[in-house]
C-alpha cells in the first residue's frame, strides 16, 4: 500500500512540470507543446498587439509577448476549397493588407494526414518588426488558424521553440468533459463515532 501511495504522490508532483507545457482548445480538438514559461495572454494584451476587430481568439505568449502562438477558429468552411488556389488568394490579399510584408515562404503541406496552408513572412506593425508562420487547415465546416511570430531581433533564438511548436501540433485531441457539479452520492457517508 506504501509503494502504491509513494507511486500516486510522485506522480502527481511530477504531473505539473509533465503538462505544464501542453495547451489543448477544446472547440477545435487541437494540442500543442509551448515553450517553457509561455501563459495565456489576458484580452486587453490581445487588443495592444493586434487590431482590436481583427485579433485571434487566444494569444500564447513569452513574459515579454515578443513570441507568441495565436490561435483562432474561423467560421469558413475551407473544406470545400482548393486549398492551392486559397494559398495563391491568401497571398494576394496579404500583399494588399500587411504592412512591411516581406514574402519568406508560402506552401502546403501535410501534417497530422491534412492539408495545411503555411505562410511566412516579415511584418511590420507600430515600428517592430515581425517574422510570421501562419498555419492555416480546415476543420470541419470551420478554418483553423495558427500564427507563430516572434520579433525579428528575437527570431533567431525562437525559431527552433517554434518549429518545435509546428512539429507538436495534434488534431482530433479528445477533450474529457469535465463536470462541474456531480450530483450526490446517494450512499450516505460513513461518520465517525
Amino acid at each position: 500500500m506504501k509503494k502504491i501511495l509513494l507511486a500516486l504522490l510522485m506522480a502527481l508532483a511530477l504531473a505539473p512540470a509533465a503538462m505544464a507545457n501542453d495547451f489543448t482548445f477544446a472547440q477545435a480538438g487541437l494540442k500543442i507543446d509551448l515553450p517553457n514559461g509561455f501563459s495565456l495572454l489576458p484580452r486587453a494584451d490581445i487588443d495592444q498587439l493586434y487590431m482590436p476587430t481583427r485579433g485571434p481568439g487566444f494569444v500564447i505568449g513569452n513574459a515579454a509577448r515578443s513570441v507568441t502562438v495565436s490561435y483562432d477558429l474561423k467560421a469558413h468552411d475551407l473544406a470545400s476549397f482548393n486549398l492551392a488556389q486559397t494559398l495563391k488568394v491568401f497571398q494576394q490579399i496579404f500583399e494588399q493588407r500587411v504592412p512591411g510584408l516581406v514574402w519568406k515562404e508560402g506552401k502546403l503541406l501535410e501534417h497530422e494526414k491534412q492539408q495545411w496552408m503555411q505562410l511566412e513572412f516579415l511584418s511590420k506593425t507600430g515600428g517592430v518588426e515581425y517574422y510570421n508562420i501562419m498555419l492555416v487547415t480546415a476543420i470541419k465546416d470551420q478554418m483553423l488558424v495558427l500564427n507563430l511570430n516572434s520579433t525579428v531581433a528575437e527570431f533567431p533564438q525562437a525559431e527552433a521553440s517554434l518549429r518545435a511548436v509546428m512539429k507538436s501540433i495534434a488534431l482530433n485531441v479528445a477533450v474529457p468533459e469535465i463536470v462541474v457539479n456531480p450530483a450526490p452520492s446517494k450512499k450516505p457517508l460513513p461518520v465517525k463515532k
